[in-house]
Formats: C-alpha cells, sequence, structure tokens
C-alpha cells in the first residue's frame, strides 16, 4: 500500500479492513485526545493503510518474529512483550508475525502531537518530525503502556490518570523517537489575532480593576504560561508591562483633564494605593504625578 492509493484513512475505517474486531476499543478526550485499541488472536498477515493519525503499536501476548514491509524498505525484528514500534502519520506497511498476534494501537492526531511539541519541548511543530522504528524496547513505554491498558479495561477507570498517562506517554515517544530534542527551532508563540484582540479589550475594559496577567490570559483563552510567551511575541512587551503602561497612560489623561485628587485618579487607574502609583509613575515618567499635573 502507497499513498499514491488515496487518502489517509482514519484509524476506525482501517481497523474495519482487519479480520476481526478489536478486544478494547476506547476514545479518550481530555487535554491529549487518543485512540486506544487492541487486537488479539487475529489473522498474522496485515496491510497497515497509511493513516491520519501518528500511532504507537506496543506488542503484547510473547515473543514473536516481525516482518514489516513498506516505505522502501522491508524489515525484521525478534520482540519481547511490551517492545514497541512507531508508525507516523502517513506511512503505510505490510506485517507479518510469526508468534502470538496480540498489540495495542495507541493513535494521535498530529495536531495534538504539534500541540505538545510546543508545550512540552518548546519546539516549532513545523520541523519537527516523528521517526518511525520497528521493536524498540524502552522500560518507560512499556509500563505506561500497559498501565493504560489495564485502567481501560476497567469499570471504574479514573479519566484524569488516563489523561495524564497518555500525555507522558506521547512524551516519552517524541524524546526517543523525533528530533523535538536535537537542534529543531525553538516555537515562536504568537497569540491568534483574535486572542489578541480579546486581551486588548479586557485590559481597556478593567484598567480600574485589581486584574492581573492570570485574569487576562483566561480572558484570551490560553493558559498563563502560554500567554505570558505569546503575548510578549506578539506585542513586544510582557503583558503586566503592558497593563502597567496602559494605566500610566489613563493617569496622565486623568492628571491632564481633571482636577480630580491624585488618590482618586490612582483608584481609577487600577493602582492599590497612593504611594503605589507615586511610585510607579515616577518609575515611569520620570516625575511624580503632582509635578507632571503642573506642568501641564
Amino acid at each position: 500500500m502507497n499513498l499514491e492509493l488515496g487518502m489517509p484513512s482514519t484509524p476506525h475505517n482501517w481497523g474495519q479492513s482487519l479480520s476481526g474486531p478489536p478486544i478494547l476499543d476506547k476514545i479518550v478526550g481530555g487535554a491529549v485526545p487518543s485512540i486506544v485499541r487492541r487486537w488479539r488472536g487475529i489473522a498474522p498477515g496485515i496491510d497497515q493503510a497509511a493513516l491520519d493519525h501518528h500511532f504507537i503499536s506496543v506488542h503484547l501476548g510473547g515473543a514473536k518474529r516481525l516482518h514489516r514491509r513498506g516505505e522502501g524498505k522491508a524489515e525484521e525484528r525478534v520482540v519481547r512483550p511490551g517492545a514497541y514500534s512507531v508508525v507516523p502519520a502517513g506511512s503505510a506497511f505490510h506485517w507479518e508475525t510469526e508468534g502470538p498476534v496480540d498489540f495495542a494501537h495507541f493513535y494521535f492526531d498530529p495536531k495534538i502531537v504539534d500541540h505538545v511539541v510546543a508545550s512540552a519541548f518548546d519546539r516549532n511543530p513545523s520541523y519537527i518530525q516523528v521517526e518511525e522504528t520497528l521493536g524498540d524496547a524502552d522500560a518507560m513505554i512499556t509500563a505506561m503502556a500497559f498501565g493504560l491498558l489495564d485502567e481501560l479495561a476497567s469499570d471504574d477507570r479514573q479519566q484524569s490518570y488516563v489523561e495524564d498517562m497518555l500525555h507522558l506517554l506521547l512524551c516519552r515517544m517524541l524524546r526517543l523517537n523525533s528530533n523535538a530534542r536535537r537542534n529543531s527551532p525553538l516555537a515562536r508563540h504568537v497569540l491568534a489575532p483574535f486572542r489578541l484582540r480579546r486581551s486588548l479589550d479586557f485590559i481597556e475594559a478593567n484598567l480600574g480593576k485589581q486584574i492581573g496577567v492570570e485574569d487576562i490570559a483566561a480572558a484570551s483563552g490560553v493558559s498563563r504560561f502560554h500567554f505570558s510567551r505569546a503575548f510578549r511575541e506578539t506585542t513586544g512587551s510582557a503583558p503586566y508591562a503592558f497593563l502597567l503602561g496602559r494605566r500610566i497612560a489613563l493617569a496622565k489623561m486623568l492628571l491632564i483633564n481633571s482636577a480630580q485628587p491624585l488618590a482618586d485618579i490612582s483608584s481609577q487607574s487600577g493602582f492599590t494605593s497612593l504611594s503605589q502609583f507615586s511610585r510607579m509613575f515616577k518609575r515611569e515618567t520620570g516625575v511624580c504625578p503632582s509635578s507632571f499635573r503642573q506642568r501641564q
């Protein structure tokens, strides 16, 4: 099979072509959505179509000899239970198994992988490649895969545990089977235009209130960790510095255009006290508020 035969298949559609149904079939939501499926005792010869998901295949049930042909090469390896193979999205193979046919697949959408690359590895996903491998051994991947399969097969599984383990499994695979740790460019975190507009509108509407970076990030719909870096990349200013600049600008306008007491201007501009207002105003402008007013 190859990509010329058509568009990549979904895991569900391809799974229907196998000689028997999966004994485990779960869709997991959360921050790292995944599809987890397991087959046992089906025909040993499998044509694996090019899929629209990356997947990790964990080999179970006993030692076996695997033959894999496709993507311009043929490979053969004896694997023990818990060994794993990685198949990048868009890759097609023919598999033959000598020994017990028992395997689990963990499927990840490329968009989710890109998100994890940027958030967990701080790398630009455009430069990251998932690297295929056959029958590798890694104690951490084996332990996480076995733990996930046990939890997903139970009647009272803990959703948060499953989601966390899937995230760790994906991160571990990327560390071992991608160029995410090598000389790939760092991620450039920028805010989408609509998120930036939400942030700016929220700041302007709440200058007189006690808001912080967490509140602005929540208004934009981005976590604080990613928001701070993305806001700086997009505007050239850290969120707190930008907020302070807007408060100082409002205070200047009130000092010039009104006769309000400094304490009132301090409060309307979002400062917690007159002393904080005076200190920050002088630091930013070089003069105290009263002197600024007198010069106008």
